[in-house]
């Protein structure tokens, strides 16, 4: 059980750390649009480098953590995620599956309401501008904590 609680935290603060990074990225790239539109000097774009040296430390902890889980023995797909499927026997399987069908289902029923969500951004893109960056991580996030709620039974 603490073992699934950890991966979901980690799953989640993953997202959130990709999040992050992405809008530093789009902030970089508006900025670079702006240069593009007025190609007049002087130029100048900021980029905190922060974010990315972050995700590339944390990426390299994750990757030892659960590239050599359970005592080396049994090796796990860096890119598994969520980071945890518990099938050691068929009821562990069964309850995954149905975790999985869970989660499954979750995501028919957020993908519409975000892209609801999503055809309201040009009201307020002024105010929050990586709103469409975090409604797709949202969608993950909803998937991951729906999975992790259903498989704790194992």
């Amino acid at each position: 059980m603490r073992s699934s609680i950890f991966s979901m935290i980690l799953s989640i603060f993953t997202l959130v750390l990709i999040g992050w990074v992405l809008a530093t990225l789009y902030d970089a790239y508006t900025q670079f649009a702006i240069i593009m539109k007025n190609p007049t000097p002087p130029w100048e774009i900021s980029l905190s480098i922060w974010p990315f040296l972050i995700l590339v430390l944390y990426s390299i902890l994750l990757y030892f953590l659960y590239r050599y889980k359970k005592n080396n023995k049994e090796k796990i797909s860096i890119w598994l995620f969520p980071l945890q499927f518990s099938e050691g026997d068929e009821r562990e399987r069964e309850i995954s599956g149905e975790a999985c069908r869970k989660a499954f289902i979750s995501t028919w029923i957020s993908v519409p309401i975000a892209a609801s969500a999503l055809v309201l951004y040009p009201l307020f893109a002024e105010q929050f501008r990586h709103f469409p960056i975090f409604i797709v991580l949202l969608i993950l996030i909803i998937q991951i904590l729906t999975y992790f709620f259903h498989i704790r039974k194992i």
